[in-house]
């Protein structure tokens, strides 16, 4: 225990620049590295983003073609679930769901 603490008195002065150094080079490159990390989550998210709407965008394609050619089954779906449509003679019925 003597032995460290007169190692420690001795060089006392390199350990206190290398510890004002380390401090120094914290406190300019803190901020960045926080920056660094709150930039690749972002990226990340951003990604996930960016795939889910490729899904969604090919998807609306999908149903853009399907109106652009007219079919009619596809019509008689859009007509039926969005619009609550039905067919002459037909009761339609709706029932609460939790």
């Amino acid at each position: 225990m003597n032995d460290l603490k007169a190692v420690l008195i001795k060089n006392r002065k390199p350990l206190l620049l290398a510890l004002l150094a380390a401090a120094a080079v914290s406190w300019f490159l803190g901020s960045s590295f926080i920056n660094l990390i709150h930039n690749k989550l972002e990226y990340k998210r951003l990604t996930r983003l960016s795939a889910q709407l490729d899904k969604e965008y090919e998807a609306l394609q999908a149903q853009r073609e399907l109106l652009e050619k007219q079919d009619p089954q596809y019509i008689e779906k859009i007509a039926r679930v969005q619009y609550h449509m039905s067919l002459p003679g037909e009761t339609e019925y709706r029932f609460k769901t939790k």
